[in-house]
């Protein structure tokens, strides 16, 4: 697997993918980025790694943003070629961003037959977009990325994504056939049913994930600021590093909701979040209405339910295509007037609430984690022949 990020840190898609094809009998090898501190190679519950010396940064200029990626992309096309020719890969599992990190794995395809897997996290060129906006290098960079975009379809053996709207959406960019395996929740981290707890008392709206501006978490701290005067015990609580923390302080002091809003801006394991946020009153899933996305299935919204947690979510289309409006409340995306009235709405009505939560945890059965992985584990056996 190559991925530009770190491993396991801030990557439970690619955790859960690696654990899946190492408990069906394949060895797996994966080559990050490095935090600071991670040992360079390590041996972790039977998955090789291989962390090579960049590390992500978050609000960089766009000069920056190219030769971090462009300087991982040699970095592992460089590691990978040493690797293959003593590893002889079957398949190797590219995740995107970027889409032409597909390229280092090229060698290996041309030259020992690995079959290629292109995992689409992300459509690309609407990333850059969401970043950088318009403008003239805009144009020209969302050209050149969908040409990229559509090389590595191309090129792709197999195509893997995460939900089927963007599968649609790659069949209709060039993609030959899309395999769907969603950012289900592996069971494996959730909290033990043994240590549930009572919830606390207070009304705790949580978030956690990226805080950046697209994802809507300062139409939360606005909204609570609306809401805060009727529910008196209101706190919300955001987990999460992000280029708009600093902007969400000021904003969050500015309405007078120091102590009401609490920031935890560090990364903390996916499995000690969830044993944070498990006795929230709601999660909240407040994306705004962007290219970006209306394509955009929040893994924390799976995560929220499958703790049995009730959720407010933005109305976009791909989080209405997965959850009915008796199973989550939405409100109007990009409308903090719209999500303190949906925060009220769950705060009067606690039952009604628990009640669209256990409907939404009904629904989650058809999403489990079991079943794409089973699904995974599939496409490497077709992609890998005999083993």
């Amino acid at each position: 697997m190559l991925v530009h990020g770190p491993f396991p840190v801030g990557e439970p898609r690619v955790a859960r993918q690696a654990r899946a094809a190492s408990a069906a009998g394949y060895e797996v090898d994966v080559i990050c980025m490095r935090r600071p501190g991670e040992p360079r190679c390590e041996l972790l519950d039977g998955i090789r790694i291989h962390r090579l010396p960049l590390e992500h940064e978050r609000g960089i200029g766009f000069r920056a943003i190219v030769y971090e990626y462009v300087g991982f992309t040699l970095l592992a096309a460089w590691t990978l070629w040493g690797l293959v020719r003593r590893r002889r890969y079957r398949v190797v599992h590219v995740h995107n961003p970027p889409d032409f990190l597909l390229l280092a794995a090229l060698p290996a395809k041309l030259g020992f037959g690995s079959r290629l897997a292109f995992d689409v996290h992300d459509l690309a060129p609407d990333m850059f977009a969401e970043r950088f906006g318009v403008g003239i290098v805009s144009r020209m960079a969302n050209r050149l990325l969908s040409a990229i975009e559509r090389l590595a379809l191309g090129l792709a053996d197999a195509v893997i994504t995460v939900h089927e709207p963007y599968a649609r959406e790659l069949r209709a960019r060039g993609a030959r056939d899309v395999t769907v395996v969603m950012n289900s929740v592996d069971p494996d981290v959730l909290p033990p049913e043994t240590e549930k707890v009572a919830r606390e008392s207070g009304f705790r709206v949580v978030y956690h994930g990226t805080v950046t501006p697209w994802y809507g978490v300062d139409l939360l701290v606005d909204a609570a600021g609306k809401a805060a005067p009727e529910v008196r015990d209101l706190v919300v609580e955001i987990y999460g590093e992000g280029d708009a923390v600093p902007s969400l302080r000021a904003r969050a002091e500015q309405l007078g909701l120091d102590g009401r809003v609490q920031f935890h801006d560090r990364w903390l394991p996916q499995t000690e979040v969830l044993s944070l946020v498990r006795s929230a009153s709601v999660g909240v899933i407040p994306n705004r209405p962007t290219r970006l996305n209306r394509y955009a299935l929040s893994s924390k919204l799976l995560e929220y339910v499958q703790l049995g947690i009730p959720v407010v979510v933005a109305g976009l289309p791909t989080l209405r295509e997965h959850f009915a409006e008796d199973e989550v409340l939405f409100f109007t995306p990009g409308d903090a007037n719209a999500l303190a009235d949906a925060l009220l709405a769950t705060a009067r009505d606690p039952e009604a609430a628990r009640t669209r939560a256990e409907a939404a945890l009904r629904r989650a059965g058809a999403y489990a984690w079991g079943t794409n992985a089973a699904r995974y584990v599939r496409l490497l056996d077709d992609l890998s022949g005999p083993r």
